[in-house]
């Protein structure tokens, strides 16, 4: 059973600076859910549902419409160097778009060109969103992809976060020990509950709610579990020292 000692003057302002911080994961949870995720939804929707551009038609900056343009390719930077990569072409398609693109990776499309090469490109919204030629494409970094169930996993995450931030530092504003030890176990229960129904509700495809409706209860369950186990607790009372039930047997065997 945990044994609290007095909050000392430095445990209490600890305390309430965490419970201060716990500011930073929610500001971050509402930008996520009440923007990120209503904006990645809309705009995959939006290309989904886009038409083709009427064959003929001119060019305008900012198409709703689907356009396959014709690009000249100006020139390419492939540099796989871990967080410094950069892989980008800059194309000629004028009038229906000119200038750079960014992608993931190298391939399979942007590390085959060269200067001078045409590619075939999808135009939507004053944007490329992927290349082909040869009948191999990519996909640059601006395509809208149907993967808003992490993008609502990470805002998950930041929510719960959040709670557990300021409820640590409640704690440790009352003087409870081991809040370093019980922090850590929590991230990690968090990390596991939020992350293993993002996953799921993108396999099955399910709406990006799903995950924040199976991801809280589920933390909820794990951080009651860690609680009892740093807590030194079962589902019940406190648990009796094994030294002190063998000293009563000792006791009652002596007394006979």
């Amino acid at each position: 059973m945990i044994h609290r000692s007095a909050p000392t003057p430095w445990t209490r302002t600890g305390g309430v600076l965490l419970a201060a911080a716990a500011l930073v994961p929610a500001a971050a949870a509402w930008h996520v859910l009440t923007v990120t995720v209503p904006y990645e939804t809309e705009q995959y929707r939006s290309y989904a549902a886009a038409p083709a551009c009427p064959a003929g038609s001119p060019g305008a900056a900012v198409e709703e419409c689907v356009r396959t343009a014709p690009f000249t390719v100006s020139g390419t930077v492939v540099r796989n160097a871990g967080k410094s990569s950069v892989f980008r072409a800059t194309l000629d398609g004028a009038p229906f778009w000119s200038g750079e693109v960014g992608f993931g990776d190298a391939g399979p499309v942007l590390e085959a060109l060269k200067p001078g090469d045409r590619v075939d490109g999808t135009v939507w919204r004053g944007r490329v969103m992927r290349l082909e030629r040869a009948g191999v494409a990519q996909a640059s970094y601006d395509e809208p992809l149907d993967e808003v169930q992490f993008t609502a996993g990470v805002g998950t995450l930041a929510a719960l976060l959040a709670v557990l931030t300021a409820a640590l530092g409640v704690l440790m504003f009352n003087g409870r020990p081991g809040i370093a030890a019980l922090a850590r176990s929590l991230f990690l229960c968090s990390l596991l509950t939020c992350g293993v129904p993002a996953l799921l509700a993108y396999l099955v495809e399910l709406p990006w709610w799903t995950v924040p409706v199976a991801a809280v209860p589920a933390t909820l369950l794990a951080a009651g579990t860690v609680w009892r186990r740093h807590s030194g607790n079962g589902p019940g009372e406190a648990r009796r020292p094994l030294n002190s039930r063998s000293g009563s047997a000792r006791r009652s065997g002596a007394g006979g």
